[in-house]
């Protein structure tokens, strides 16, 4: 005891009193001492005094010892209370024992004082000892009680033999069950899915001699009481010491939902995509087939122009005209050559907004004819020549009045 020792004592006989200090001295005992002989100052020693051991005769004229016994057990219960008294029966010994005194001693055996002080004292010390680790550990459950129930996941205490020990409020929420209906009624294993149990071998004893603790995120399913099925991620680890484990238990169902629909929509999008690449795939090898069309039908009017008309053209030339019908054939000639040529192609491939006026304007200037000689062929006025000529120009993009028209005609044909 690190702080001084008080020693209260209950004795109306002060050379009594004096004989048990010298006796305790004797024993190596240091301490202070107050003794008081009647209730009122009993009292106010114990409130102001605060002993830490009380002795006290058994009978004073004005005050008793059983009376003293009963106020120290009510206002100071640790406190040891030693009976020194010079005639003490055994049964009434015994009786004060039952009452809560720590022991007694008779005045003409005061030998055994010291000894006895020091015995109750120890015992005091160890009651207190114990006290304080007891309430420490109920502490320490109750906090790790509040964090058991009040954690955000399904956790579960399993003992050896897989039956659940302890469950908290969100297993009984993920089973269905109430805790009266889970603790020490049911395994753990019983709420597994059948096709996950293999899945779970591992887990079903991580208490045996070769244990080796399963990585994080163990995961599988289990069914409540209406059968619905619910995705978890477990995690269990041993409790020190015993041979016990605790396991947290996180739904993920919602997540495992998301997932599958996830790759649902991953599949669909390349069904979607391989689709795709086949549309393109034939789309590709049907403009492939209408190019190899459209050279083959080019390929026939060009064989058909050269064998079907330009001989009989040629044998026009050479009959009898006169100057101007002479002009037209060479017209016809030259504009069934353009035909056939990369001109004309050109010019309506790049141009498709040419009225068929303009493109044969377009024709004649790029042979070298003139205003009047187009005013002539065409029929037409040689404002209307000029017309065409400026819509020409303005539609092929032709800002610069420097540049030649016939030269850019020319250049298309190339």
């Amino acid at each position: 005891m690190s702080e001084e020792l008080r020693i209260l004592i209950l004795e109306d006989v002060p050379t009594d009193a004096e004989l048990m200090e010298e006796e305790l001295r004797e024993s190596g005992m240091t301490f202070v001492s107050k003794r008081v002989a009647a209730r009122t100052a009993f009292i106010n020693a114990i409130n102001g005094f605060s002993p830490h051991i009380i002795l006290s005769d058994y009978s004073l004229p004005s005050f008793d010892g059983q009376a003293a016994l009963k106020i120290s057990v009510e206002k100071c219960p640790d406190t040891p209370f030693i009976f020194v008294s010079g005639a003490l029966g055994e049964e009434m010994a015994i009786e004060l024992l039952k009452k809560g005194a720590t022991d007694y001693v008779l005045k003409n055996k005061l030998s055994r004082l010291g000894p006895a002080v020091s015995r109750a004292l120890n015992e005091a010390e160890e009651r207190k000892e114990r006290k304080r680790v007891e309430d420490a550990l109920k502490e320490s459950e109750v906090r790790y009680r509040t964090i058991f129930e009040n954690t955000g996941t399904a956790t579960i205490i399993i003992d050896e033999d897989a039956t659940i020990i302890l469950a908290n409020r969100q297993f009984e929420r993920l089973s269905g069950l109430s805790r009266s209906e889970v603790e020490g009624e049911k395994s753990w294993l019983e709420f597994v899915v059948k096709d996950d149990l293999a899945k779970v071998n591992d887990l079903k004893r991580p208490w045996g001699k070769h244990f080796k603790m399963p990585s994080d995120g163990y995961e599988f399913r289990i069914t409540g009481r209406q059968g619905n099925i619910r995705s978890v991620l477990a995690n269990i680890a041993l409790i020190p010491s015993t041979k016990r484990t605790v396991m947290s238990l996180l739904d993920i169902t919602e997540r495992k939902t998301a997932e599958e629909a996830l790759k649902t929509r991953e599949q669909e999008l390349e069904l979607k995509s391989q689709s795709l690449q086949e549309a393109n795939t034939a789309l590709k090898v049907l403009l492939k087939h209408r190019e190899e069309d459209k050279t083959t039908l080019e390929e026939q009017v060009l064989a058909n122009v050269k064998k079907l008309v330009l001989p009989y053209l040629e044998k026009l030339k050479n009959l009898k005209l006169d100057k101007n019908q002479l002009v037209h054939v060479e017209i016809v000639e030259a504009h069934l050559n353009d035909i056939i040529s990369p001109f004309l192609r050109n010019l309506t491939s790049a141009y498709l907004n040419l009225t068929p006026r303009e493109i044969e304007v377009a024709s004649l200037v790029k042979e070298g004819k003139t205003t009047k000689e187009i005013t002539e062929l065409l029929n037409i006025s040689p404002t209307a020549v000029d017309f065409h000529r400026k819509n020409l120009r303005s539609k092929f993009g032709i800002k610069s009045k420097k540049t030649n028209l016939r030269s850019y005609l020319t250049s298309i044909s190339s």
